[in-house]
């Protein structure tokens, strides 16, 4: 490949976040993880210079059941989900799904969303919910399911 098609990572920024540090932190124990992280694009034959990206993670639980607080059943509850966009650009035009996946891309984000995450438990009062294991876990999970 071409230095022209090797994109060059230009900026990041928080997406979106939606959090509950309190339930994040008391039902670690239950959470689920579920990363995706792809391409956004509105035609995926347009070639062009430049190229986001979208890491979302989003953390779930499934509650037992309780009958001392009136749960009958277990219930599904969302922890947390949170996207971080980033911005690359390439010297040459190429289509958004051509672009080779840049190995600081995940660390990058990962370490912003953590960041992020942990600064918000804390002002909820809460230690830290995101720490550097899960997020090693995490890209190698990744890492291991899409080469």
């Amino acid at each position: 490949m071409s230095d022209e098609a090797v994109p060059q990572i230009v900026s990041d920024v928080l997406y979106g976040i939606s959090m509950r540090p309190q339930e994040l932190a008391m039902y670690t124990e239950y959470a689920q993880f579920n990363l995706r992280y792809a391409p956004i694009f509105d035609d995926p034959s347009e070639e062009c210079t430049e190229h986001f990206k979208l890491l979302v993670v989003e953390v779930t639980c499934q509650l037992p059941p309780d009958i001392s607080v009136g749960r009958q059943q277990g219930q599904d509850l969302e922890l947390l989900r949170c996207g971080w966009q980033l911005e690359l650009k390439t010297a040459k035009p190429c289509r958004p799904d051509s672009l080779p996946e840049l190995p600081e891309e995940l660390p990058l984000l990962f370490d912003r969303m953590s960041a992020c995450i942990n600064r918000l438990a804390k002002d909820a009062g809460v230690d830290d919910v995101f720490h550097k294991e899960t997020i090693e876990r995490l890209v190698k999970q990744y890492r291991q399911k899409h080469g």
